[in-house]
């Protein structure tokens, strides 16, 4: 019931919405500003000069910002997971940040953005798992996916298992257009990635990196699961691995 008075609330000016979130308990400044979008959320945390603006579908368990923190326009954001920006941490316009229910992911998942760190425009994020971006990291230009699961199939047959992974990308770093992060992956400070670049394994050396080349890896379908930790007891629908 919260969330869906919480939404109907954030549909009213923004002065008004927020006296009446206060009223149901969030603890928003009287700073923030909030635009004609709709929020279901559980429970929201909108420091000073925080921002929300213009029809966003938002629809998640949590909201967190620091000052200055802000979304723009036009984002499709849903899932069972929370937001937590730090200082002027940011979403820009027209991205996709998605969540599956649970069954199909489990546990709990977060997007955390670290100081003056920004996702910018037309960019998707699945959060099977959670995806940290540190202080001062850009999501650049347009077109980046970031995949927090994906699946490994049988030679022959029906058999397949999938494989979860957070992704974590530490301060000052500079992501280009249209480049693919795969689930599991850590990369290190100070590291620039070049546009339509993949990144399927751990990048620890600071610098410039673009795309590589497409290589054969040789590994059956049960070596592979040896390699990786099952989830048990979460009800899944699915055969489910972590790295």
């Amino acid at each position: 019931m919260k969330k869906y008075l919480t939404a109907l609330v954030c549909l009213f000016p923004s002065k008004i919405a927020v006296f009446f979130l206060k009223i149901l308990g969030h603890k928003v400044s009287y700073s923030s500003k909030i635009g004609f979008s709709l929020v279901l959320v559980k429970k929201l945390n909108l420091e000073k000069k925080t921002k929300i603006g213009h029809l966003n579908f938002i629809n998640i368990d949590l909201i967190c910002f620091k000052e200055q923190a802000y979304i723009g326009h036009l984002n499709i954001i849903k899932g069972p997971f929370s937001l937590n920006f730090e200082k002027q941490g940011a979403i820009g316009n027209s991205n996709s940040l998605i969540r599956a229910s649970q069954g199909v992911s489990y546990g709990e998942a977060f997007l955390h953005l670290g100081e003056l760190s920004k996702i910018t425009a037309k960019h998707k994020i699945d959060l099977t798992r959670s995806v940290h971006l540190g202080n001062f990291t850009t999501l650049a230009g347009i077109g980046s996916q970031i995949w927090t699961h994906g699946y490994l199939h049988d030679i022959q047959g029906p058999g397949r298992f999938r494989i979860d992974g957070e992704v974590i990308i530490e301060d000052n770093i500079y992501i280009g257009s249209a480049t693919v992060i795969n689930a599991g992956i850590t990369i290190k400070k100070g590291i620039t990635i070049g546009s339509n670049s993949v990144v399927s394994k751990d990048l620890i050396e600071s610098g410039m990196y673009v795309n590589q080349r497409l290589r054969f890896i040789e590994k059956s379908f049960e070596e592979s699961k040896k390699e990786l930790k099952k989830i048990e007891g979460e009800n899944l629908v699915e055969e489910v691995y972590t790295k």
